[in-house]
């Protein structure tokens, strides 16, 4: 028999070789999704400071909104902004249907409802002036 050059048998030589690949493409596959973990992990801990902050803002616009919404508010931005007063007494003049009209407070029925604001048609305006004087 003639002395081999290799001290293991091709066969070996191979299952070896084999082995460590396997081994080292477990061990790739390990760092990869280790990586990919530690990845997640930073995108995660972005996301919810992201998530915070908008709740921080929306908290922020609703109490934003609410104050606009005020009566007091909306009044003072009535009167400074827009330049509007309330109505000098008798200038507000209620005109009605007469009977199950469709909005607007009845005359002398002595009744608080009220409806959908409506312009008054010229036919309103004349019985108005014509009642008023």
């Amino acid at each position: 028999m003639r002395a081999s050059r290799f001290p293991f048998p091709p066969r070996r030589l191979l299952a070896l070789g084999l082995a460590a690949a396997a081994l080292a493409g477990a061990g790739i596959f390990h760092v990869w999704t280790r990586t990919r973990v530690v990845v997640a992990g930073y995108q995660l801990a972005r996301l919810e400071s992201e998530h915070r902050r908008l709740v921080a803002e929306r908290e922020r616009l609703e109490l934003e909104v609410t104050t606009l919404r005020a009566p007091g508010r909306l009044e003072q931005y009535a009167r400074t902004r827009l330049g509007m007063a309330p109505p000098a007494p008798g200038a507000v003049v209620a005109v009605g249907t007469g009977g199950g009209g469709s909005g607007g407070a009845v005359v002398g029925a002595g009744s608080a409802r009220t409806g959908p604001a409506e312009p008054a048609s010229r036919v309103q305006v004349a019985l108005t002036a014509a009642v008023g004087r």
